[in-house]
């Protein structure tokens, strides 16, 4: 694994702090080490991140990753100043570009290929999202997707609250999906996340 610089490590703590403070939602813990594992799969050489928030999670794989180049997408604008503020700091503004817009205007517009993707904005658009990056995939693409659990909701045989039901829905389409396409893992830790990996698609797709 690469030596992260100490000064971006400090940022890194730094802005967990940020994000606690001003409850910013970011990957943590143990989501944290197997979003950088699911990385370290594809050997990344260009990065798509969907939703950017501070630059947190882009900061942690700009930093691990120092050969990739990062498009990250944040609808935010304030969250998106953050972002491309944090990316100067570190001194990765060079080969980290922040977009400021709605991911469905902006994803079209984005050039490929990407050996990584990361959603991690509104959960209700994973599989919308994906399905229009899919095709600016590499073959050896690896795919991760935070929350997709969603509070434990996505897996329960529980009624599902009203107000999550579509939520819990478009997740449920998402997972299965990819576990039909790609060769899924779901990881149960913190809220879940979903790593899948194109090269060994199934059904010959």
């Amino acid at each position: 694994m690469v030596q992260v610089p100490d000064s971006v490590q400090q940022l890194l703590k730094e802005l967990e702090i940020e994000a606690t403070r001003d409850q910013v939602p970011i990957i943590r813990g143990p989501e944290r080490e197997l979003l950088l594992l699911a990385a370290e799969k594809a050997h990344p050489k260009r990065i798509l991140e969907v939703g950017t928030a501070i630059g947190y999670s882009t900061l942690l794989l700009a930093s691990h990753f120092p050969e990739a180049t990062i498009d990250t997408l944040e609808i935010d604008p304030v969250r998106h100043e953050r972002a491309v503020a944090v990316m100067k700091q570190a001194g990765y503004e060079k080969r980290v570009h922040c977009h400021l817009g709605d991911a469905a205007e902006l994803l079209p517009h984005m050039e490929g290929p990407y050996d990584f993707l990361y959603l991690d904005g509104p959960k209700g658009q994973y599989l919308r999202q994906l399905q229009v990056i899919e095709p600016k995939l590499t073959n050896t693409a690896v795919i991760a997707a935070d929350n997709v659990l969603f509070r434990g909701l996505v897996q329960s045989k529980d009624p599902v609250p009203h107000r999550y039901r579509t939520l819990v829905m478009r997740l449920r389409e998402y997972i299965s999906y990819v576990s039909e396409k790609y060769h899924t893992h779901i990881y149960v830790e913190g809220d879940g996340l979903s790593v899948s990996a194109k090269c060994v698609m199934r059904n010959g797709g």
